[in-house]
């Protein structure tokens, strides 16, 4: 029996250790690992199909940016709705993203919401 207790504390380490790497992850890592930056671009890097987000906490709440990742439809009630963003303006087409955890949206969403350049 006590041969077998180094190797159960190693597994459930282990374990712990592992589940934990995902929620590790930072709102900027996020923002990448969710594929925001596909079509969103922060400081030149990403996409350019969609509003660049270097400075959106400057103009858009935490509460409108997390409810934004979750379901877009919420802030933009018509499925032709447009948004303005520095003078620009885009046809909202943001998919919803109904899989992220309470967590790493509430992650993302700060990161974003700090962003004010």
């Amino acid at each position: 029996m006590k041969k077998l207790l180094p190797i159960s504390i190693f597994i459930i380490g282990f374990i712990t250790i592992n589940s934990s790497l995902s929620y590790a992850l930072t709102g900027k890592q996020l923002f990448s690992k969710e594929g925001c930056a596909m079509c969103h671009a922060i400081d030149g890097k990403g996409g350019t199909m969609s509003p660049d987000l270097s400075a959106i906490g400057k103009i858009r709440s935490y509460a409108w940016i997390r409810r934004q990742i979750r379901d877009p439809k919420l802030n933009f009630f018509t499925p032709n709705s447009f948004a303005i963003f520095r003078g620009k303006t885009y046809e909202s087409i943001m998919p919803a993203d109904k899989k992220i955890s309470g967590a790493n949206l509430d992650k993302l969403a700060g990161y974003l919401a700090s962003l004010k350049k």
